[in-house]
């Protein structure tokens, strides 16, 4: 053999050797950026999908436990669970976390889905008819929860942009209907012809194989582990638990320790809230924003000229938020929008439930689990007729 060839042999056996030292030092780190992105999976990409949970509620009807302590995502979840949905239910209750309670057993039907969001705005409900749009499962009722925040858009939130695509969906809908739209920038404008194509929305809820290498995720999940926090859910056939439950209906069982709070708790509380001047997603609220209740209006004619019954229900407050809120100068808004929901229930001939005023229902203190979240057993005594259409 000659010495070049020699050389070149010994050097290509070198960069071999250097090559499987750095192989046997990365596979390692590799093997252990895996295992925790496997093991943590803060956002149920890989052990845990959302699409998993999905099934194990809408096919097999189970209850879930364990996804309040997970911090899930409660938007995907619903996404997740309506895609695995095979029909369109009679009836869908929407709205914020006032309305989650809500469950088939209170309706007297199994075919119900409760699609409250937490921390909802305007545009969460466009998201949410979108969904149902676009997997033809609109129901042939709908009960809307109307939250005077709703109408707040300086405490508006982008939680809803999860669901973007299912929103800008429903509102060009809606647009093409109309012939105008009223843009989240507020201006009005007319939409030349009526064609629009349905989009297939690309919002993923199942496993993404790219996370079990992302240094990203592994860097997030790795703050976790000295918590002890990861992404674990359990099924479970009960109704209740010691956990936060979530109903295969979309509805929820709140944890032991909020059903047996003590109503001095409550009481304490809400005196906080109103010693801060504080009411939930109600301050800086100094006008109703026209645009959001031009976008609600609109969204009840879509709905009703769809052949959706639509129903409304005002969410009442507790009798110390109320009396405070009637105290209050900058709080009056509270019943201005009242009125408004009341004219367009009217003025559409829909029906209303409900007020805001617990006064109609005979709400107590002890009625509550916190300051804000009617008790599951009181929900139907709050869901009283105000408006029925003849």
């Amino acid at each position: 053999m000659c010495l070049r060839a020699l050389v070149a042999k010994r050097v290509q056996v070198k960069q071999m050797k250097k090559w499987c030292k750095a192989l046997l030092f990365i596979l390692p780190l590799l093997c252990m950026v895996a295992a925790v992105n496997w093991y943590v999976d803060s956002y149920a990409y890989l052990r845990v999908t959302y699409d998993g949970i999905g099934e194990h509620m809408a096919v097999n009807s189970m209850n879930v436990a364990g996804l309040e302590e997970s911090d899930f995502n409660d938007r995907k979840l619903l996404l997740a669970c309506l895609r695995q949905q095979e029909e369109a239910k009679e009836l869908i209750v929407a709205g914020s976390s006032r309305v989650m309670n809500f469950d088939h057993t209170m309706f007297g039907t199994d075919s119900f889905y409760n699609t409250g969001l937490s921390e909802s705005t305007i545009y969460d409900l466009l998201a949410v008819t979108g969904i149902l749009e676009q997997n033809g499962q609109m129901p042939e009722q709908m009960i809307i929860g109307v939250d005077a925040f709703l109408f707040n858009a300086s405490h508006n939130n982008e939680r809803w942009m999860e669901l973007e695509d299912y929103e800008v969906y429903m509102e060009r809908q809606i647009a093409a209907w109309s012939g105008n739209t009223v843009s989240k920038e507020g201006a009005t404008e007319a939409q030349s012809g009526t064609g629009h194509t349905v989009m297939a929305s690309e919002i993923a809820t199942g496993r993404d194989n790219s996370k079990w290498l992302s240094l990203d995720y592994f860097r997030y999940n790795i703050t976790l582990l000295p918590e002890h926090k990861r992404f674990a859910v359990e099924y479970t056939r009960d109704w209740e638990a010691a956990q936060y439950l979530k109903h295969y209906d979309g509805s929820i069982a709140y944890q032991r320790d909020l059903r047996e709070v003590d109503v001095k708790d409550v009481e304490e509380l809400t005196r906080q809230s109103i010693e801060e001047q504080v009411v939930y997603r109600m301050t800086d609220f100094h006008e109703i924003d026209e645009q959001s209740m031009q976008l609600f209006a609109a969204l009840v004619d879509y709905l009703e000229q769809s052949g959706v019954e639509v129903i409304l229900y005002l969410p009442p407050y507790s009798p110390m938020m109320y009396n405070y809120i009637e105290s209050a100068g900058q709080y009056q808004i509270t019943f201005q929008i009242e009125e408004r929901i009341r004219q367009i229930a009217a003025d559409k001939h829909i029906a209303l439930y409900g007020s805001y005023d617990p006064a109609g229902c005979g709400l107590e203190m002890a009625d509550l689990y916190d300051i804000y979240h009617v008790k599951t057993e009181k929900m139907m005594d709050t869901f009283y007729p105000v408006f029925l259409p003849e």
